[in-house]
């Protein structure tokens, strides 16, 4: 059956205009004026956006699947607006053979999202990583949760190598000290030696989660690397850990204010937000675990700030979603084209909420955010031609 999207304001080459949008068969097939189909969803005052995209997602499953899996993780996603993620490495076990990346690939089946996987590399796994032929590669130059840092100096250089150029080696490149200066000193120099090693080699490397200016201007010095800032980086600093206790732990660590505040600075620079969406239990939280959950939060996020005049809703749309397909070579994704797959977030933009823990999809029930009010909202989620979320309810 067909079905259209009418009197929205679509997001479409680079821009917001009021067109129809109609899906046949999970394709987009034509936008335009006045368009029918067999079903149709009325999106007036809506914002029609391409299903958006996360490249940076823990949904811990295989191994952890009490912190989240890929039932709650996916609706957790669709909830927030995204209909594709990419999924890190760092299970327990890790992902770094293939044998593993196939068992985690039909796991990831059941989400009620796209789930691709990025795969993990180590000192020793370069016939794995071959042999898998990932999208990406995530390299681990400092500690993480699960066993996956690259202890040997020579392993990155060997990685770059070894890696078809042409597709993104994914950069993990946080300090280890929990002295704040110190920390964010070494960040800059992994992310140094990152960049000078990436120029040297001439491929494509992306910055996982930079949490200051100094990263993105480093960034910079290599035309062939990407970046992307989590959004509790923009929006929390060491100022909320009085509010937040061990709840704010997550690495890079939350920067003072001030370098918050830096790093809005430096948003023309960055390529693409992703959430690092990285649930755990409470308990494990109160025991030290590093991570925050992101999902449900992050596109309100950006479009408060939006509406506060902090940002432009073309800039966040366009680093939420077809920045995202270009960095990563996704096909047939993260725009509104014809020929290009029906996944389709519509956002109530007026819409006022706030965000409860405990109404979350996340198996974790919690967000850093707690109490906050934020204006805009997902409304409806279409995923393949399909609608999925309808009005603020998964159908």
């Amino acid at each position: 059956m067909s079905l259209v999207i009418k009197n929205g304001t679509a997001f479409i080459n680079g821009h917001f205009e009021k067109k129809d949008i109609c899906i046949e068969d999970g394709i987009i097939t034509n936008i335009g004026s006045n368009l029918k189909a067999d079903e149709k969803i009325n999106a007036t005052d809506m914002l029609v956006l391409p299903g958006l995209i996360d490249p940076h997602v823990h949904l811990r499953e295989p191994g952890q699947e009490y912190k989240e899996d890929f039932v709650t993780g996916g609706r957790a996603a669709i909830a927030g607006g995204f209909t594709t993620v990419i999924d890190m490495p760092n299970n327990l076990p890790p992902i770094v053979t293939k044998k593993r990346f196939e068992e985690k690939a039909k796991l990831a089946k059941k989400a009620l999202c796209d789930v691709l996987l990025h795969f993990g590399g180590t000192d020793k796994n370069f016939d794995e990583v071959k042999k898998a032929d990932p999208l990406s590669l995530k390299l681990y130059l400092a500690k993480t949760t699960g066993e996956m840092m690259l202890h040997n100096p020579d392993s990155l250089e060997h990685h770059y190598e070894n890696f078809p150029s042409n597709r993104p080696i994914v950069l993990h490149a946080c300090g280890d000290s929990s002295d704040p200066e110190t920390n964010v000193k070494q960040s800059c120099e992994k992310t140094e030696h990152a960049i000078s090693l990436a120029n040297k080699m001439k491929r494509h490397i992306h910055l996982a989660h930079a949490s200051t200016k100094s990263e993105v201007l480093i960034a910079q010095k290599c035309k062939t690397c990407t970046v992307e800032v989590a959004p509790h980086h923009l929006f929390l600093s060491v100022r909320d850990e009085s509010r937040l206790g061990p709840f704010a732990k997550v690495y890079p660590p939350l920067r003072s204010e001030q370098k918050r505040i830096y790093l809005w600075q430096s948003l023309e620079m960055v390529d693409c937000i992703a959430t690092d969406h990285a649930p755990h239990t409470t308990e494990d939280k109160e025991n030290g675990a590093a991570g925050l959950p992101g999902l449900e939060t992050s596109l309100s996020l950006m479009l408060t700030a939006c509406d506060q005049g902090l940002l432009d809703k073309i800039w966040v749309v366009q680093r939420m979603s077809e920045n995202i397909v270009d960095i990563f070579n996704l096909k047939k994704k993260g725009r509104l084209k014809k020929g290009y797959a029906g996944d389709i977030t519509i956002v109530d933009p007026k819409r006022e909420w706030e965000v409860c823990g405990s109404d979350l999809e996340t198996k974790c029930k919690w967000s850093p955010f707690e109490g906050k009010k934020l204006k805009g909202k997902v409304h409806t989620v279409i995923r393949n031609g399909n609608p999925v979320y309808l009005e603020y309810c998964f159908i």
